[in-house]
C-alpha cells in the first residue's frame, strides 16, 4: 500500500511540474528530451538599455565555418608600426617606431593597422539601418587598431546582407576565402524599428566575430553549468529553430586552447548572449549586455595593438621671408583617431605681441584648403583673435601639397608666402600640429 501511494504521489508532482513550465527551485528537475513535450519558458530578464523587458525568445547568432580549406593568405603588409620622424627644422624621414606586443596571433586574426573594406548588400535592408551599421561597427576602432572603410557596394573584405532569417558571420579571415558573390555577415532580424540598445548590441557582436573574437561561452577557460536537454529544447523553439547537433555547434563546443588566446570568464562581454537560470542546473544565470566590457576593450587592444608614439617633435620654420621665424610642435595620440587638429597662434618677438595679419593654408584634396587667420591690430575688436584652431578628417588632407602661409606686408597688403612645409606625408590620425608665428620682421 505504502509503495502504490508513493507511486501515485511521484506521478502527482510529476504532472504539476509539467504543468508549471517553469518550475522553481524546489522542484527543478532534469528533463529527458524524449519525454519533453512543455515549451522550455523563460522568464523576464534584466533588460537592455531603452528596450522592453520581455526576452522569453533570445535570438542567438550563429559562427559561420570556413567556407573551403584553402589556407588563409598572408597577412596585410601595414605601416601600423612605423612613424616618419620631423626633425627640428620641419624635414621629414622614414624611421621605424616598434609596436607593443602581442600575447599571441591567432590565424583568423587581421593585421594591426589593416584597413577592412566593408560592403552592403541591401537588399531586405534599408539606408537608414545600413547606417546605422556603420555608426556602431566603429565603435570598434576606438580600442583596436583597425580602420572599417564602408563601400557603397556590394564589395568588400566584409559583405553585409540583412537577408530573413539569423544573424551570423564568418570568424575573422575566413571571409578573405568566401565567394566573392557570397555574403560573410548577415544581420537576419534587424529592422529600422527594433529598440537602439538592441541594434548596438548585434552589431557590435557581429562586427567582433569579423575581427576574430569569438563567443564567450565557449571559451576554453568556461564551464557554464548547462542544462543540456532544457537548452536543447529551448533552442529547438522559435525564433532559433534550431536541432541538436546546430545547438552543439554553437553552445557547448569549446574552442581548442592552442588555437584561442582568451581571457577568463567575461560576463560582461559583448560577445556573450543572456544565458538564463531555466537552463542551467544551479539557477545560475547571466543577463544581456549591450556594451563593449572592459575586457573586449583590453583585448581588442591586445590583438590589434597601438603603435607606441614617438615623442612630440619640435622645431622652427624658416620662411625665408622677413626673418620669420614660425614654432611648430606636432604631437601624437592626442586627437581624435580620424582627425587632425590645427592650432595656429601669434607669439612673441623680442618681448612684444606679434600683431599684423597671418595665415596658414592647409591642402585638402580637390585642390580645396583649409584656412586659419589670426590678427590683432584691426580696429574692429571683433576680427581680432590671436589664435585659430580646425580638426579635419585626416583622409581630406592631400599629402601631395604643402602647408602655405601668407602676411600682411606693407601697408598691410595681404601676400602669399613662396615657402610651404611640406610635412603632411609624416602627419596621421591623432596628431595636433601646433604653430606659434614668433617672428615677422628682421630686427
Amino acid at each position: 500500500m505504502k509503495k502504490k501511494l508513493f507511486t501515485l504521489f511521484s506521478l502527482f508532482v510529476t504532472l504539476l511540474l509539467a504543468g508549471q513550465g517553469n518550475p522553481g527551485p524546489r522542484f527543478k528537475a532534469k528533463i529527458d528530451s524524449a519525454k519533453l513535450t512543455v515549451p522550455v519558458r523563460i522568464k523576464n530578464m534584466y533588460p537592455l538599455p531603452g528596450r522592453a523587458p520581455d526576452f522569453a525568445g533570445i535570438k542567438t547568432c550563429t559562427d559561420l565555418p570556413p567556407v573551403n580549406s584553402r589556407p588563409l593568405p598572408p597577412r596585410a603588409a601595414t605601416n601600423a608600426a612605423t612613424f616618419i620622424k620631423i626633425d627640428q627644422n620641419g624635414n621629414i624621414a622614414p624611421v621605424a617606431v616598434s609596436r607593443q606586443p602581442l600575447a599571441t596571433y591567432t590565424e583568423k586574426m587581421w593585421e594591426p593597422g589593416e584597413v577592412i573594406t566593408v560592403g552592403f548588400n541591401i537588399s531586405g535592408g534599408s539606408l537608414d539601418l545600413i547606417e546605422k551599421v556603420k555608426y556602431y561597427a566603429k565603435e570598434w576602432e576606438l580600442y583596436a587598431n583597425i580602420k572599417f572603410a564602408f563601400q557603397n557596394n556590394s564589395g568588400g573584405m566584409i559583405r553585409v546582407g540583412f537577408q530573413p532569417g539569423g544573424s551570423a558571420s564568418l570568424i575573422g579571415r575566413d571571409a578573405l576565402l568566401a565567394p566573392a558573390n557570397q555574403t560573410t555577415m548577415n544581420f537576419g532580424w534587424l529592422a529600422t524599428t527594433a529598440d537602439a540598445g538592441l541594434i548596438r548590441q548585434v552589431i557590435l557582436h557581429e562586427f567582433g566575430h569579423a575581427l576574430g573574437f569569438i563567443h564567450e561561452h565557449q571559451n576554453a577557460g568556461v564551464a557554464i553549468p548547462w542544462d543540456k536537454e532544457k537548452v536543447y529544447a529551448y533552442y529547438a523553439q522559435a525564433p532559433n529553430n534550431w536541432s541538436r547537433a546546430q545547438v552543439d555547434q554553437n553552445i557547448f563546443s569549446k574552442f581548442s586552447y592552442t588555437t584561442t588566446n582568451y581571457s577568463s570568464f567575461d560576463r560582461q562581454s559583448i560577445m556573450l548572449y543572456p544565458v538564463p537560470a531555466e537552463l542551467t542546473t544551479d539557477d545560475s544565470h547571466i543577463d544581456w549586455n549591450g556594451q563593449l566590457s572592459p575586457v573586449d576593450k583590453q583585448y581588442a587592444a591586445l590583438y590589434y595593438p597601438f603603435p607606441v608614439l614617438p615623442p612630440p617633435a619640435r622645431g622652427l620654420l624658416k620662411t625665408g621671408d622677413d626673418c620669420d621665424e614660425i614654432e611648430f610642435t606636432v604631437e601624437y595620440g592626442v586627437a581624435p583617431r580620424d582627425k587632425v587638429e590645427f592650432y595656429f597662434e601669434l607669439g612673441q618677438q623680442n618681448g612684444k605681441a606679434v600683431t599684423w595679419w597671418k595665415q596658414i593654408g592647409i591642402p585638402l584634396r580637390n585642390n580645396n584648403q583649409s584656412l586659419l587667420e589670426i590678427q590683432n591690430h584691426s580696429l574692429i575688436a571683433s576680427e581680432n583673435k590671436t589664435s585659430a584652431a580646425v580638426q579635419l578628417s585626416a583622409d581630406q588632407l592631400d599629402k601631395n601639397r604643402g602647408i602655405s602661409f601668407a602676411k600682411a606686408k606693407a601697408f598691410g597688403f595681404h601676400t602669399p608666402l613662396s615657402y610651404k612645409w611640406n610635412v603632411l606625408p609624416a602627419i596621421s590620425g591623432g596628431c595636433r600640429i601646433r604653430l606659434t608665428w614668433k617672428k615677422d620682421s628682421c630686427p
